[in-house]
């Protein structure tokens, strides 16, 4: 856990750290997190916590049932919901990247690519959703359109919360991602749209059915545990 600095404000530090806890797994999803354990747990104000858990709730990554907030944990149909919105949002990131990318981003993502297979080779999974998010983020910024990179801002913490919920427990699945994600990239060095925001629809379609497969699992695993 990180350590509490003194030169920033303690409320965006507070919210750093619980959004990295949340996201690294050390809070599960549907945990209760409880104010004044949290406040003595870090040596600050309650009401430093409270701004921090208002942040938190604001990018939908606690939610509030009655007087308690809780760790989100996604449903089925709400991992429908935000990969329906980013095949539409991503592929026409991918169409505009495609026309706008810099060869700078064009090396970055070569660079990521590279630092991914290694990745693969030690089977480093955090470092693969790193390099994951960092690659989707570069494509959404190359589209130039501030509007399509305000979208995403909304919804990427969630995004990426649901990524690592679900990718954290099946680096099997990394080999087949990156595959995808070095077919974007030619069609990002090809300069062409289509190819680019096809192959993009495909590997935002993949991740859906390994999302799909990895909650059927755990819906499969739960109802044994239950008998």
């Amino acid at each position: 856990m990180n350590e509490i600095k003194k030169n920033e404000p303690l409320h965006s530090q507070v919210y750093q750290i619980v959004k990295t806890m949340i996201m690294e797994g050390e809070y599960q999803p549907g945990e209760r997190l409880v104010e004044t354990k949290l406040a003595e747990k870090l040596k600050v104000s309650r009401g430093t916590v409270r701004e921090a858990f208002r942040m938190l709730t604001k990018d939908d990554l606690l939610v509030q049932h009655d007087s308690s907030l809780f760790v989100y944990n996604p449903a089925a149909q709400d991992i429908l919901d935000i990969y329906e919105c980013r095949k539409s949002l991503e592929s026409l990131a991918a169409t505009l990247a495609a026309k706008n990318i810099t060869d700078k981003q064009l090396d970055q993502l070569q660079i990521i690519i590279k630092n991914s297979k290694e990745a693969l080779k030690i089977n480093n999974t955090q470092k693969l959703i790193q390099y994951n998010q960092q690659f989707h983020d570069i494509i959404s910024l190359a589209s130039q359109n501030k509007q399509l990179i305000q979208l995403f801002e909304v919804i990427s913490a969630k995004v990426l919360y649901i990524r690592n919920c679900i990718l954290r427990d099946r680096p099997e699945s990394f080999e087949d991602l990156v595959n995808d994600h070095e077919r974007i990239y030619v069609g990002m060095k090809e300069r062409n749209p289509e190819k680019a925001a096809h192959e993009m629809r495909l590997h935002i379609q993949r991740s859906l059915e390994i999302a799909n497969t990895a909650l059927n699992e755990q819906h499969d695993q739960s109802e044994v545990t239950s008998k």
